[in-house]
């Protein structure tokens, strides 16, 4: 019998460029070969692009949860890499336009303050299109360095344009 326990980590998905839908189907394939058991997707939501330029098109967002035996930092390995695999340059200007995003939002409960990464991830808390969906998944979820529930970091957000996407709108 292992000692060895997995950790239950949040990934936030989002494609605005390119075939999307499939994309992010893709990347749920590679994020479920990282899982050792337990995997859970949210609901997909659209987003209008944040901070980008004008012209960027609608994203298609959502979290996973996962149980995983990778460390952080060979997760944040794994993730770059199914984003490249995607087509996703390995270069790339922030808030551009992506064929795929792979975010770690939240590890076990850690907070890790490394160069090339940070948990929890550092515009969390600012983004509907994540808090929503982590909700759907952990409704009990307290981030680290938060005193309040989920719920109520939602119910702080201003209105945006958070819609659950259907592939029968587009």
């Amino acid at each position: 019998m292992s000692d060895i326990t997995p950790n239950r980590v949040l990934v936030a998905f989002g494609s605005n460029l390119g075939d999307r839908e499939r994309a992010i189907n893709s990347a749920l394939l590679g994020l479920e070969r990282l899982s050792t058991g337990y995997f859970a997707c949210s609901s997909w939501w659209r987003s209008a692009p944040a901070q980008m330029a004008a012209g960027a098109g609608q994203f298609i967002n959502g979290v996973v949860a996962l149980d995983t035996l990778l460390t952080p930092l060979a997760l944040l390995r794994a993730l770059q890499r199914i984003e490249r695999d995607s087509g996703r340059p390995q270069e790339h200007g922030f808030n551009e336009s992506r064929i795929l995003d792979l975010d770690i939002i939240w590890y076990a409960g850690l907070t890790i303050e490394l160069p090339e990464l940070v948990i929890p991830h550092v515009r969390a808390l600012e983004r509907g299109f994540v808090l929503v969906p982590m909700w759907e998944l952990m409704p009990n979820l307290m981030l680290p360095g938060q005193t309040r529930p989920l719920a109520a970091l939602i119910a702080d957000l201003p209105a945006d344009t958070l819609s659950r996407w259907s592939a029968a709108e587009e």
